[in-house]
């Protein structure tokens, strides 16, 4: 006959096996999902998060202009990193030029030789502007300045040409201004024929 009080422990030592077996069982697998979830978040981005605005915002309305600062050379110059007048306006260049006597010039060669290295150009010669391209340089503009380029290719032009200016090409043109008409000269042939006619009715 079996001991009651032995088939009690039994029992008891079952049920605390069991719960500890158990009890080992749950905690490995708490371990393996922390492991898995630690796996996840180091091995991809949280897709939630934002990208981040840089703080303090140094732009909130945009760049605005400060002053130019002023640069030391050596102990007593201080120097402004301002661009020069001519720099942002390259028709206030200032000209002082002599047009060599040599190229026997036109005011077209003397605009051209103006321009060198002016950041400027002469449009065609097209239409009436080869009028004014053709003219002979005048013996008073061999001698050009000082004075700024704006001036000096209005002054070559003269008063009957209207300066224009492409800033986008760097082209300089001309137009002829209202008012001024070209007068019309007859050719040395008609001159001659006229005078055959003159001379024969005599």
């Amino acid at each position: 006959m079996v001991d009651p009080r032995h088939s009690a422990a039994a029992a008891r030592g079952c049920i605390q096996a069991g719960a500890l077996l158990f009890a080992i069982a749950l905690a490995g697998c708490a371990q393996s999902t922390h492991r898995s979830e630690s796996g996840a978040s180091v091995g991809t981005p949280n897709a939630s998060r934002v990208p981040e605005q840089v703080r303090p915002d140094l732009y909130p309305n945009g760049a605005a202009p400060v002053p130019e600062p002023v640069v030391r050379y050596g102990r007593y110059t201080l120097v402004s990193t301002s661009p020069r007048a001519e720099q942002r306006d390259l028709l206030s260049q200032i000209i002082d030029v002599t047009v060599p006597q040599s190229m026997n010039p036109s005011v077209h060669d003397a605009m051209s030789y103006v321009l060198q290295r002016s950041g400027y150009r002469l449009c065609p010669a097209t239409g009436e502007i080869e009028v004014l391209y053709g003219l002979p340089l005048p013996a008073s503009q061999y001698q050009l300045g000082p004075m700024t380029l704006r001036n000096t290719v209005q002054v070559l032009a003269g008063p009957a040409w209207q300066v224009i200016v492409d800033e986008v090409s760097r082209n300089i043109c001309f137009e002829k201004r209202p008012g001024y008409e070209r007068i019309a000269t007859p050719s040395p042939l008609v001159n001659a024929s006229a005078a055959q006619v003159d001379g024969g009715a005599r």
